[in-house]
């Protein structure tokens, strides 16, 4: 933890000490791309207790704290940045999970996300240049090229496992396709399944 990450760490403490009502407002949308088996995102937060065990083992190195600049509530727990790396998918994180926050699931039912092309971004779809990335890396088959040779992504097949994002070529911050988590299923516990 660097010198300003403490201090917003301090900062928040003393906030949640004053108005301790703060930290346990729902967030409306949360953008956090978690790993497979993450339980419903609003009992994550409550759930995880940041042990780290899950970071430790993450054979893919895909797993990063999140950091608090960007979210008090969820401030250490598990994230996913694909464009950093991609989760292939080992479970491994389920397996040292403590506390039931990532649950092991069957393959057939991992939904980490859903990945979308940028048509504005992707040099395909933008510069007729012959790139196939994102086809090559997908681990499920869910991108496939359309009756133009361009690459598009089949929402029902696609894992969000980020490998696709990972690679793709384009050369700004940003890759020509990401991963997004905007209606994804998560484990509910009340009901022990996923939906």
């Amino acid at each position: 933890m660097n010198r300003k990450e403490f201090l917003f760490s301090l900062s928040a403490s003393v906030l949640a000490a004053i108005c301790p009502g703060l930290l346990l407002k729902p967030e409306e949308k949360s953008l956090i791309i978690r790993p497979p088996g993450a339980i419903e995102e609003t009992l994550f937060s409550q759930f995880c207790v940041r042990c780290g065990q899950c970071l430790k083992v993450c054979s893919a190195n895909c797993l990063k704290p999140v950091k608090i600049i960007k979210s008090i509530r969820n401030w250490a727990t598990p994230e996913i940045i694909p464009r950093q790396s991609g989760c292939i998918r080992c479970q491994s994180c389920s397996k040292v999970c403590p506390t039931g926050a990532i649950r092991e699931v069957k393959n057939e039912e991992i939904k980490i996300g859903t990945a979308q092309i940028n048509t504005q971004q992707c040099l395909v779809w933008t510069h007729q240049k012959e790139c196939l990335v994102c086809l090559e890396f997908c681990p499920v088959q869910a991108v496939h090229k359309d009756q133009q040779d361009r690459p598009v992504v089949k929402p029902e097949m696609c894992v969000g496992c980020g490998l696709c994002e990972q690679n793709c070529p384009v050369t700004t911050q940003e890759a020509a396709i990401r991963v997004s988590v905007s209606g994804e299923k998560r484990y509910h516990i009340k009901e022990n399944r996923y939906y």
